[in-house]
C-alpha cells in the first residue's frame, strides 16, 4: 500500500470523529438528520478501525464495542422516522383506509418519533456522552505510532469481510428471513465503507464494486425497513381494525416482494466471484507476494 494511504486513514478517522462531534452538538439542523448522519458515522468509523484490528496496542477492542453500543442507541430513534416516512408513502392517495384513521396514525408515529428524541438526544444534552468519547478517541489518534497497518493487515480485512458476507449470501433465498438479509446488510455495509476508502488505489476495480455495494445495500435496507414499519402495525397500537392490518400487511409484504425480485439479480452479479478468486484479484491489486 503506498505510504499515502496511512496518512489518508489517519485522517479520514479523524474526519468521522469530527462529523460526530458536529452532529451530535449542532443546533440548526433536525435532530433526526443528526441522529442518521451519526449512526452512519459510526458505522464508517466501525470499519475503518477493523484495519487496525492486528494492533489492539494502537485501538484497543473497546473502542469498536463503544461505538457499536453508540450506533445501538440510535436505532429506535433513526426507526421511528423512516416509519414516518413509510406510512406516508403507504397511506398517501390509499383510498382503502380511511383519512381519519391515517391522521391519527400518522399523528402517533410522529409522537414516538417526538418522544424518543427527547429521551434519547436532548435529554443527553445534545448527546454528551458521544461528545466526551469523541475527544478521548481523537486524543488517541494524535498517540499512533504505526502510521499505517501493513498491505497484510489491510487485504487480510478485506478477504474477511467479502467471505462473510458472501458466506451469508450462499444461504439466502428470496423467501428468506428478514433478519437474514439484515445480516448481509451489516456486512455488506463494511465492505462497503472499506472499499470505499481505497478505492483510490485501484479505481477501475474498486469503483465499480462500491457502486454496486451502495446500490444492494439500499435494497437490503428498503426490505428491512419495511419489516419493521410492519412489526411495528402488526402490534396494532393504533386501532386498526383486522381488514385494515390485513390491507397494509398485503401492500408492504407486496413492496417487499418487489424489492427482493430486483435485489437478487444483483446480489447474484456481485457474487460471481468467490472468495478465492477474489483474494486472488486483492493480491495482485496490491502486489502481495503468493506464499
Amino acid at each position: 500500500m503506498p505510504h499515502s494511504a496511512g496518512k489518508r486513514l489517519v485522517e479520514t478517522i479523524s474526519k468521522q470523529l469530527e462529523r460526530i462531534e458536529y452532529f451530535s452538538s449542532a443546533e440548526n439542523i433536525s435532530p433526526n438528520l443528526a441522529v442518521h448522519e451519526m449512526r452512519k458515522t459510526f458505522k464508517r468509523l466501525r470499519a475503518l478501525l477493523r484495519f487496525y484490528k492486528a494492533f489492539p496496542e494502537e485501538f484497543s477492542p473497546d473502542y469498536s464495542t463503544q461505538i457499536k453500543y453508540f450506533g445501538r442507541s440510535l436505532t429506535n430513534m433513526r426507526e421511528s422516522f423512516v416509519n414516518q416516512q413509510l406510512f406516508e408513502r403507504l397511506s398517501t392517495g390509499n383510498s382503502m383506509l380511511p383519512e381519519r384513521r391515517i391522521r391519527a396514525v400518522r399523528e402517533k408515529l410522529t409522537e414516538k418519533n417526538r418522544e424518543l428524541i427527547e429521551k434519547g438526544f436532548f435529554a443527553a444534552e445534545g448527546y454528551l456522552p458521544v461528545q466526551q468519547f469523541v475527544k478521548m478517541l481523537t486524543a488517541r489518534m494524535e498517540e499512533v505510532t504505526v502510521p499505517v497497518p501493513a498491505v497484510q493487515q489491510i487485504t487480510t480485512e478485506l478477504e474477511n469481510s467479502f467471505f462473510k458476507a458472501f458466506e451469508i449470501y450462499q444461504s439466502l433465498t428470496i423467501q428468506s428471513a428478514p433478519e437474514m438479509l439484515h445480516e448481509l446488510r451489516k456486512k455488506m455495509k463494511q465492505l462497503y465503507y472499506q472499499f470505499d476508502f481505497i478505492r483510490y488505489i485501484h479505481p477501475r476495480f474498486f469503483k465499480l464494486k462500491t457502486y454496486h455495494l451502495n446500490n444492494i445495500t439500499e435494497q437490503l435496507g428498503e426490505d428491512h425497513d419495511l419489516f419493521v414499519l410492519l412489526t411495528d402495525l402488526l402490534e396494532n397500537r393504533y386501532n386498526f381494525t383486522d381488514k385494515e392490518l390485513e390491507i397494509l400487511e398485503n401492500q408492504i409484504q407486496h413492496l417487499r416482494e418487489i424489492n427482493r425480485i430486483k435485489l437478487f439479480p444483483r446480489l447474484k452479479q456481485f457474487y460471481t466471484e468467490t472468495p478465492e478468486v477474489f483474494n486472488l484479484k486483492l493480491q495482485g491489486i496490491f502486489k502481495v507476494p503468493v506464499v
